[in-house]
């Protein structure tokens, strides 16, 4: 049975979609070395969402325009539009490693 829009959530950092027990069991396929999501449902619920609209699947981000506008580099399924902040910590961890965090929400600064 696939999956309902209610039973995903979204990577604040990349906007991956996954159901929580992916997230718990796996960790994000993107982001995990920065958000070390692996076996914590605390740490699942900080750094995902359930606020989310749209989906975008991508299957040859290269090849993709719209993967590229999304700043989505990987195969998989994700959201348009993440609502939601990740904790401070994740985002320092971004910065040391020198990377930017950027909102997944449609609102730039």
């Amino acid at each position: 049975m696939a999956p309902r829009k209610n039973d995903l959530r979204a990577c604040l950092i990349c906007s991956i979609l996954q159901d929580i027990s992916e997230f718990n069991d796996d960790g994000c396929p993107n982001c995990e070395d920065v958000v070390e999501m692996k076996g914590s449902l605390e740490r699942v619920i900080e750094c995902t969402s359930v606020m989310w609209d749209g989906m975008i699947c991508v299957i040859e981000p290269q090849e993709s325009w719209v993967a590229r506008w999304q700043r989505i580099g990987s195969r998989g399924l994700y959201a348009v539009r993440v609502t939601g902040v990740p904790p401070q910590d994740v985002i320092d961890a971004i910065s040391s490693k020198g990377g930017v965090y950027r909102s997944r929400d449609a609102v730039e600064d």
